[in-house]
């Protein structure tokens, strides 16, 4: 072949040999696009990141929560009862800086920083007075040594202390040389430190009481949040592509409290049990009769030892149901005169030695009362002042012996049955053995008439004894007037009604004539000397021991060794011509030989409390004056035959009673009690002549 030949088809081969891998490369090019392509549409539909891989890349992000601030709970002036104020923490990083001087191989800085931390103990001691500079120095530098970054130095200061702190030497630097550390947290305060404070309550996690638990969604307020970003120079920022919600503080609340008359009640009743061992517990309670609101309500009570200190540890006044003993009379007198079966309170019943058939114990003061006024027979009022329990078992028996439930209705009404809708969580349960129940016996009609069988709370009877005060409205008590924000009221909470008409104004005077007896003749003459006329009544009750307390005891009321748990209580009203306050005060003892009458510390507590409000509110200089004459509540209308008899005093119910039975006609104006009438006492009178009396 000559070489032309050759080259030609040299040429040929290689082109072909060309065309061959250029058609393999397309091919493998062509599957290669289809892999890529195939790739690509499976990462689009399945593939995700790594989220550690992003983290690499994504600046870090956090949730930050604001917390609101709590509202504030205020008297009824406006005082603060509760508020929280931020504190602040104080911490240092005793490591600060600790290896740059080591770095750098300075031995002369670190020498001045712990000459610097001595200085600064030295401050610290002289500042806060609970260790001493030694002790301070030694804690910082034992903690630069050991690598301390987070050593306490103070908690719970304020502003001010930490704004001197900051210019302490070593803290003056700041956190990247001093290692100064300060965190900021909200703290509830009590001004008036235990003043109400069962009422008030108190914030823990877990537990919480009163009306900080009460009203805790409103004082609370709404967190806040926002997402926040750290930046290169690890200073965190709010992250603008997330989402924030604002802090929303707390509303505030104000109550009926008034601060003057709860610190005069604590003082008074303290004065009067703080000295006594015997004594457990004291209570007291004021209520402001036209409206029902709580103006104070102290509970004072020792541990289990007498020699425990007295302090507000559990609400009584709400939680303490027990048979409450004689200020109950009153329930059984209202309901009596109320149904008419009790026309005067100069009406009479036989004494019959002090025995009512059925069961019932004898009341050997009868056979006293016998025996000193050579008497056998007995007025009402003064079975009443004298707290008999056969008068007024026999005046159950005698007019509601047939009916029973006919009593039980009135004691229904008065609200004694039910644990009623309070601004405080925790209210007993009041028991009631009516007819029908298991409790009900032959002798429970009689016993519930002078106050036993039937277990109340101190506030059940206090807010009875208010509706007398309010002539026969008887007002729900409350603590809450409102509900606040930055001064603007949000919810106005209105006085209401239990009920309407417990009984008319009426029997209203015609009772409150017998309660204002008590406290002139009766067991509560210790209150006669008040700078305001009181009307109320005194009560003893035995309380019934728990099993522990009883031991081998069969008698529901004593232990092993006879002794006995007593309460003793006033409960009753002022000024008694125009009640402005309702007030209760019991005083409960330990098991003991002795007895506690409502006569004595109640009693006298209760005076010391209305000389000071007496002294404290200058509105009753112009309601009664020091030296006015009170009318005086008479025993009865002493009159001689055919004169007309002194009505003085009297309610309108007992001024128709007397005058109708002489056969004389009545003519009336006002409210209250008798004041003035025409013709004057001592008058000659006709029969059906008509007797004008103005009630005041």
């Amino acid at each position: 072949m000559s070489k032309k030949q050759s080259e030609i088809k040299d040429t040929i081969e290689n082109r072909d040999r060309i065309h061959v891998v250029m058609f393999f490369l397309s091919l493998m090019f062509m599957l290669l696009g289809v892999a890529i392509l195939v790739r690509i549409v499976q990462i689009q539909a399945t593939y995700t990141v790594d989220e550690k891989v992003i983290g690499l890349f994504r600046p870090s992000v956090q949730k930050h929560v604001d917390q609101p601030v709590r509202g504030k709970i205020l008297a009824t002036d406006g005082r603060p009862l509760a508020i929280s104020a931020p504190l602040y923490d104080i911490y240092m990083d005793c490591t600060v800086r600790k290896q740059d001087y080591i770095d750098l191989g300075k031995d002369s800085l670190e020498r001045a920083w712990r000459a610097k931390a001595r200085e600064l103990a030295t401050y610290l001691s002289n500042e806060f007075r609970d260790k001493s500079a030694e002790a301070y120095a030694k804690a910082i530098l034992e903690g630069r040594d050991k690598g301390a970054k987070y050593l306490r130095i103070q908690k719970n200061i304020d502003l001010s202390t930490l704004n001197k702190v900051k210019t302490f030497p070593l803290f003056r630097e700041g956190p990247y040389t001093g290692g100064f550390i300060v965190e900021k947290h909200e703290e509830r305060i009590y001004p008036y430190d235990s003043l109400a404070r069962r009422v008030i309550g108190y914030v823990k996690e877990q537990n919480r009481i009163g009306l900080e638990s009460s009203f805790d969604s409103q004082l609370h307020g709404r967190e806040g949040y926002e997402w926040r970003r750290v930046t290169d120079n690890k200073r965190w920022v709010r992250d603008l592509d997330s989402a924030q919600v604002k802090v929303q503080d707390g509303n505030d609340i104000r109550t009926t409290l008034n601060v003057d008359f709860q610190d005069i009640a604590d003082r008074a009743l303290r004065a009067q049990i703080q000295a006594d061992d015997g004594v457990r517990a004291g209570i007291c309670i004021i209520l402001e009769a036209k409206t029902g609101a709580i103006r104070a309500m102290v509970n004072l009570s020792r541990g289990n030892t007498p020699q425990t200190t007295l302090w507000e540890r559990e609400n009584l006044c709400l939680r303490e149901v027990g048979e409450q003993g004689s200020v109950m009379k009153t329930v059984t007198l209202v309901s009596l005169v109320e149904d008419g079966y009790v026309k005067s309170l100069e009406q009479t019943i036989p004494t019959n030695n002090g025995f009512v058939p059925g069961g019932y114990n004898q009341d050997v003061h009868i056979l006293d009362y016998q025996r000193q006024t050579g008497r056998r027979d007995i007025t009402v009022m003064h079975g009443f002042e004298i707290s008999s329990n056969y008068v007024f078992t026999y005046l159950a028996e005698n007019y509601y012996g047939k009916r029973p439930q006919e009593m039980f209705d009135h004691i229904y009404s008065y609200r004694f049955g039910e644990a009623f809708d309070f601004d405080i969580s925790g209210m007993g349960t009041p028991v009631v053995n009516r007819p029908g129940t298991p409790g009900w016996s032959r002798t429970t009609l009689g016993t519930t008439a002078y106050g036993y069988s039937m277990a109340v709370t101190p506030l059940h009877v206090a807010t009875f004894y208010n509706g007398i005060a309010n002539k026969g409205t008887m007002m729900k008590p409350y603590l809450v007037e409102s509900v606040e924000k930055d001064g603007k009221v949000l919810k106005r909470f209105e006085p209401s009604a239990l009920n309407s008409s417990i009984c008319s104004p009426a029997t209203a005077d015609t009772v409150t004539r017998a309660l204002r007896a008590v406290v002139n003749e009766g067991t509560a003459t210790r209150l006669k000397s008040a700078k305001l006329s009181v009307a109320g009544k005194t009560g003893t009750a035995r309380v019934v021991l728990s099993p522990g307390e009883r031991g081998s005891s069969t008698d529901p009321y004593s232990d092993g060794a006879g002794r006995k748990k007593f309460q003793g209580t006033f409960v009753g009203f002022f000024p008694a011509e125009n009640p402005k306050y309702t007030i209760l005060v019991t005083v409960y003892s330990y098991p003991s030989h002795r007895n506690f009458y409502g006569g004595t510390m109640p009693a006298l507590a209760v005076r010391e409390i209305v000389d000071k409000l007496y002294a404290l509110d200058g509105e009753w200089d112009q309601a009664i004056k020091p030296t006015a004459a009170v009318p005086v509540m008479e025993k009865g209308a002493v009159s001689e035959k055919g004169l007309v008899p002194d009505l003085k005093g009297f309610g309108l119910k007992d001024a128709l009673y007397t005058l109708e039975s002489m056969g004389l006609n009545c003519q009336y104006s006002g409210v209250g009690h008798v004041s003035a009438q025409s013709p004057a006492p001592g008058s000659k009178y006709e029969k059906g002549q008509t007797v004008k009396i103005t009630l005041k």
